[in-house]
């Protein structure tokens, strides 16, 4: 068993693809497929079932993978040590990233980090399934780190940093039957259609949270990604929606308003699983963040 076929394992368990493995610990496809087929004749047991383009691990993959994680992180810790040695910074980092950030300054953060760490290759994935999925990466180790948008029953059993959070309001067309009303009640917002986000969405969880708690449901009639999406599809009368009061900035045709009683809040966090230590290119990262926010 070698070192490099436990990568190419993790690699394939995490992108269940050998294709997309291939290309993230940056070898050809044919290298993989013979790391992985060398190390199940090893073990005498097959880790993968590959059923035409998808690759689902085995009841023997799936104890592997603890295991095979557990030498990685070892075997990082070990590099750790010798570079604390050198006063040196490396590795790679995991980050999951969302659809929108407010103002949380990625680019930024990247440049600060490059300039203070050159050594540390952070490794950013895009989901547009949401902050639950992201969590579960997060708790599965597949992700390093991600940026989430989650309340704290969501954000139990995580340790993670707050970046930035701003309300969230009502959205009506204009003209519509909730157009000027100061503060909108709950119980009327709920009655209308919706433009909405996902299931697994950080604000539309939150959201949903708050009309259960007070025994309302509602019916959405469009699922959208975008904000901006999301507005225009108000502008043009298709429903109501709730949306960070930054992307109603500047948007004519519709009315604004908070909902009475409700206390609701995007926010952006970083989390991290405390099942895991946090590596050294990890912890210069989120103090890249945590600097750049408190700018």
């Amino acid at each position: 068993m070698q070192i490099h076929q436990l990568e190419y394992f993790l690699a394939v368990a995490s992108e269940r693809s050998f294709t997309h493995a291939a290309d993230q610990v940056r070898v050809v496809q044919s290298a993989v497929s013979a790391g992985i087929k060398q190390l199940e004749e090893d073990l005498g047991m097959p880790l993968f079932e590959r059923r035409n383009r998808d690759v689902r691990l085995t009841a023997a993959g799936e104890a592997l993978l603890p295991l095979a994680r557990q030498v990685i992180d070892d075997l990082r810790a070990a590099r750790e040590a010798v570079d604390a040695v050198r006063g040196t910074v490396r590795g790679s980092v995991v980050l999951g990233t969302i659809m929108h950030m407010g103002k949380v300054d990625l680019t930024g953060v990247l440049s600060t980090l490059a300039a203070d760490y050159p050594d540390v290759v952070v490794k950013l994935r895009q989901t547009i399934q949401g902050t639950r999925t992201s969590l579960e990466e997060v708790r599965a180790g597949t992700l390093d780190l991600a940026l989430v948008s989650a309340g704290e029953p969501s954000l139990r059993g995580f340790e993670y940093v707050e970046l930035y959070a701003e309300p969230m309001v009502f959205v009506c067309p204009g003209g519509h039957r909730l157009d000027g009303l100061a503060v909108v009640d709950p119980r009327e917002a709920a009655a209308e259609p919706f433009v909405s986000f996902p299931e697994g969405w950080g604000n539309r969880t939150e959201f949903e949270r708050a009309l259960h708690a007070l025994g309302l449901t509602r019916t959405i009639r469009t699922e959208v990604v975008s904000f901006t999406l999301a507005a225009e599809l108000v502008q043009a009368g298709l429903g109501v929606a709730v949306l960070p009061v930054s992307a109603t900035v500047d948007l004519p045709g519709v009315h604004v308003a908070p909902l009475a009683g409700l206390d609701l809040a995007w926010r952006i966090q970083l989390v991290w699983s405390p099942a895991r230590p946090l590596s050294a290119a990890a912890t210069v990262l989120v103090e890249a963040f945590c600097q750049r926010t408190g700018d």
